[in-house]
């Protein structure tokens, strides 16, 4: 009995803990993908000042306007829907926890956990190889933008996003000067030709132990949780074949 008690409070502090997890990220999510001038106001105002005295680029009107940045609306629905489930999932094992009719839930709880530690490995993956599918459609993607909507003198979000990121990081379009195609491109890459998508993958490869780490350890609080979750079922259910 003390066993049971003691497995259900870490499981509830644990499940409390990713409710507030998945609520911010749901949030951010929102905020990101429909009302981005929200979240992005302040950091406008530093870039702002910054090109203002460093650069002769055009940016912006408003932080309103970083609702066009790339990628952002997919980033916000990802964390959307991870924040979401990670709520969902979390309310479901406190149910299943709190109430003895709702034992049933432990079980759902655990096999969704699974498949959701199961995504994360896959998605996390596919993001650390530089060449996988998913590296290959952001780029596509990035290049696309740059072919259709990129004007070096233009004052849209996307072209003044990528002037800037071409400026302080040193490099040039997605994977060097070619993605320009004919087009005017920024004198940075005169002297630069390492793509920013590489820059970007060189800044992942040298925080991987960090990263890994942190991954490690989120993947063993779902883990615990896993097995909490079948321990009070257990408990609670003792003809129960599981």
């Amino acid at each position: 009995m003390a066993c049971s008690t003691c497995a259900k409070c870490i499981f509830m502090l644990l499940n409390v803990l990713f409710l507030v997890i998945g609520l911010a990220f749901l949030v951010v999510g929102v905020l990101l993908a429909f009302l981005p001038g929200t979240i992005l106001s302040s950091v406008y105002d530093q870039v702002k000042a910054a090109v203002s005295s460093t650069t002769s680029y055009n940016i912006p009107t408003s932080a309103d306007d970083l609702k066009n940045l790339p990628l952002l609306f997919e980033i916000g629905l990802a964390l959307f829907i991870l924040g979401t489930i990670l709520f969902v999932i979390s309310f479901l094992g406190c149910c299943g926890s709190c109430c003895k009719c709702c034992r049933f839930m432990l079980i759902l709880f655990a096999i969704v956990m699974l498949c959701l530690m199961i995504a994360q490995l896959v998605v996390v993956t596919m993001f650390y190889v530089a060449d996988s599918p998913l590296h290959k459609t952001i780029r596509s993607v990035l290049k696309d933008k740059i072919t259709n909507e990129y004007d070096e003198q233009g004052e849209d979000t996307f072209s003044t996003s990528l002037n800037l990121v071409q400026h302080y990081f040193e490099c040039c379009g997605i994977d060097g000067a070619e993605d320009f195609g004919g087009k005017d491109h920024s004198y940075v890459c005169k002297s630069n030709t390492y793509g920013c998508y590489s820059k970007l993958t060189d800044v992942i490869q040298s925080n991987i132990i960090w990263a890994g780490l942190a991954l490690a350890g989120l993947l063993a609080l779902e883990l615990i949780e896993v097995i909490l979750a079948i321990v009070i079922f257990k408990s609670s259910n003792k003809v129960s074949p599981f």
